[in-house]
């Protein structure tokens, strides 16, 4: 039996949709239909301020409003920083606060304020580890007010966020409507999903299928993403392009919407991932894109980053090393073995639809949070549920 549950959404960006903001909104269908009030707050919902202390003050003032006037049993945050310490000064214990991780977001800042100031995020530097341990500092005391952590993969409740109580791993999951015909296509069709930047580090695609290209195998990659996000960076990867005589076989297609996703991605055959944590630190705790991949029909290449190792296997796709020779490798290896290839591409379909959907992590979500309600209640010793509706 569920308890009707009042739930806060807390994010820092909505309009701009990228994986973090979709999981949430998606996650946000499924509470409601399942007849839970559900609020969102989004800090972008502000950002035509201009100034930053302004900002600052009038999103204070915003999500005191909302906290106190929806008065919610759930308070749900994105962020160990931007999106939980206002609730924590605000909700002064009365309200469940329950933290969504799904990046290492002590790296991921340290990194963005490096590029801020030098243009880089030079994960090497002196400035970035001192950044580094200050904000671990800072979340090791956000933390302890948070009742409850909920990591989206092993990886980051066993690494960078190890000894943190009070903590649980739910996996993302992806909305999924089954395929009718799942089939491979000549040339084999190759699709790299995602922001068009240098922590992503295309660059290893590129010069993978140079190295397809030298082995005349025909091939064609589609390239999704917004490609106004880093002008200078896709013009590297141009370059590269022009370079190699690759024209004609790689295809930037700009940013897609997302209801229109899933029928480009099942036009393609193997789904390319290939973030290197060397460049910049690793953001995905588990990658959306690959999990929407599977979904689609796509066996996958990806580098052995976060928790993609604790859903990639032999039986789904391949992990490669974060080099050309090995990517390049592992994508002749599909190429070669069609029989192999078909396989993977209908075991993925069919793993997505029993582990990964987002009914099924929504449910992950929801027992969890009825669990620290009715554990306040027990604790209050108000075990009669008077504000709580029970169906």
């Amino acid at each position: 039996m569920w308890l009707k549950m009042k739930i806060l959404i807390i994010l820092h960006k909505a309009k701009k949709q990228g994986g973090l903001s979709l999981q949430f909104l998606k996650m946000t269908k499924e509470f409601r239909k399942k007849d839970h009030d559900v609020k969102i707050f989004s800090y972008d919902s502000l950002e035509y301020i201009n100034s930053p202390i302004i900002r600052a003050i009038s999103i204070y003032r915003e999500l005191k409003k909302t906290i106190v006037g929806f008065n919610p049993d759930i308070i749900f945050t994105s962020d160990p920083f931007i999106t939980s310490i206002y609730p924590i000064i605000i909700s002064k214990k009365k309200h469940s606060i329950i933290l969504r991780i799904g990046a290492d977001c002590h790296s991921f800042y340290a990194a963005r304020f490096n590029e801020k100031l030098f243009g880089k995020a030079n994960v090497s530097g002196l400035f970035y580890k001192m950044n580094k341990i200050i904000l671990k500092f800072i979340s090791k005391i956000i933390l302890k007010k948070i009742d409850l952590v909920i990591f989206n993969s092993k990886f980051l409740k066993k690494k960078p966020y190890k000894g943190v109580e009070n903590s649980t791993v739910i996996y993302n999951g992806v909305e999924f409507k089954g395929i009718k015909n799942i089939r491979i296509h000549d040339p084999i069709k190759l699709v790299y999903v995602g922001r068009i930047e240098p922590r992503k580090t295309l660059e290893l695609i590129v010069n993978s299928v140079n190295l397809l290209k030298k082995k005349n195998i025909s091939f064609h990659l589609s390239i999704i993403g917004n490609i106004s996000d880093n002008p200078r960076y896709l013009k590297k990867l141009s370059k590269m392009i022009s370079y190699y005589e690759l024209k004609d076989r790689i295809k930037f297609l700009g940013e897609i919407e997302n209801i229109n996703l899933p029928k480009i991605l099942q036009g393609h055959d193997i789904l390319l991932f290939s973030t290197d944590n060397r460049n910049f630190p690793i953001t995905e705790g588990l990658p959306n894109v690959i999990l929407e991949g599977m979904a689609n029909g796509l066996a996958i290449v990806a580098t052995p980053v976060a928790g993609v190792p604790e859903i990639i296997s032999p039986k789904n796709g391949f992990l490669a090393k974060p080099n050309p020779e090995s990517f390049a490798e592992k994508i002749i290896r599909l190429i070669k073995e069609p029989h192999l290839l078909l396989k993977i591409k209908k075991a993925n379909v069919e793993e997505v639809k029993n582990n990964y959907t987002i009914a099924g992590t929504s449910n992950g979500y929801l027992r969890v949070f009825q669990y620290i309600i009715e554990k306040e209640i027990y604790c209050r010793g108000d075990k009669n549920t008077n504000n709580k509706t029970m169906y």
